[in-house]
């Protein structure tokens, strides 16, 4: 077990201009604290719809604002892909080549890493620019550019996953910017990455989301009102846009599958021994989730981690 130190001193570094792929509320919130902490000189988004991108100027959450990703990223030192984590590849084939400025670093925020990074490796193969994988454990049920917001990522723990093709400038540059943000940054490998996320959110959101359907099978409104602060709390996520979760539970069904079934192991352990002794068993699983939550939550706010992580 090794432990992260938290940065105490916040990094003051100016990018020349940032490229927003995408202004929901990653994107959206990502651009104005850009803008409020003056960390890029010019932020520059992209969105496809033109009440987005009128709602992103109107905010001042962007400087300029693009149609055409092509557009966004000519003459970014730095470009942030905030898109669904399928197309994200697909964003930056479209841009590779001569559209890039040379010594460019592109990133992303998508909470599946191994995917992304390996396609992007593919597609930047030769070029002068690199990819680095990120993923901010920051966000919120909600989504769209209205629900963005300036502090999303202070405090919030940065994972990089570079791979052994990143080179040592295109991490420091990742650092520095998601520092600059007031962020906490940890490296890890980008398939490493995806095993710890499917326990630590992937499994989190798949079981809200089947205890909320679960409550609520029947439909009937009468139940809502029995409905207090516990089930509001462990339901919370299960809000989140189910086209985006969709999207990233099915690029990491491998270790979700595993979760899963240690999942579906302890709640077998629970019926089995609701027929033998329920007043032990219940108690017992009653106690076991005090324990791993204040491990959890104890280990995060002290700033140690898992010996898969390295100092960022």
């Amino acid at each position: 077990m090794r432990k992260i130190r938290k940065e105490k001193k916040e990094i003051k570094k100016t990018f020349n201009r940032v490229a927003i792929i995408g202004l929901g509320v990653m994107g959206a919130s990502l651009g104005m604290a850009l803008k409020k902490g003056k960390i890029a000189k010019n932020v520059v988004g992209f969105a496809r719809r033109l009440e987005t991108r009128k709602k992103a100027l109107a905010c001042k959450i962007v400087d300029i604002a693009c149609d055409r990703i092509e557009s966004a990223v000519h003459g970014a030192d730095f470009i942030v892909f905030c898109a669904p984590v399928s197309v994200i590849p697909g964003m930056i084939k479209s841009v590779a080549g001569g559209l890039l400025a040379p010594g460019a670093v592109l990133t992303d925020v998508g909470s599946v890493k191994n995917k992304i990074v390996v396609e992007a490796e593919k597609i930047l193969y030769g070029c002068k620019s690199e990819f680095i994988g990120s993923h901010p454990i920051a966000g919120s049920e909600q989504h769209g550019l209205e629900a963005a917001r300036a502090d999303l990522y202070r405090g919030a723990v940065v994972a990089l996953t570079p791979t052994p093709c990143i080179s040592g400038r295109a991490l420091q540059i990742a650092r520095e910017f998601w520092r600059a943000l007031g962020a906490e940054v940890v490296v890890v490998g980008p398939e490493e990455h995806d095993r710890i996320i499917a326990r630590t959110s992937h499994l989190p959101h798949i079981i809200a989301a089947l205890l909320a359907g679960c409550v609520g099978r029947d439909h009937s409104a009468e139940y809502g009102k029995f409905c207090g602060g516990g089930f509001r709390d462990t339901t919370r996520i299960a809000e989140g846009d189910p086209e985006l979760w969709h999207d990233i539970l099915e690029n990491n069904t491998l270790y979700l599958k595993k979760e899963l079934e240690a999942y579906q192991k302890e709640l077998k352990k629970i019926l089995g021994g609701l027929k033998k002794d329920k007043s032990k068993i219940i108690k017992k699983y009653l106690k076991l989730g005090v324990e791993g939550r204040h491990s959890l939550l104890s280990n995060q706010n002290t700033g140690s981690a898992s010996r898969f992580f390295s100092n960022g």
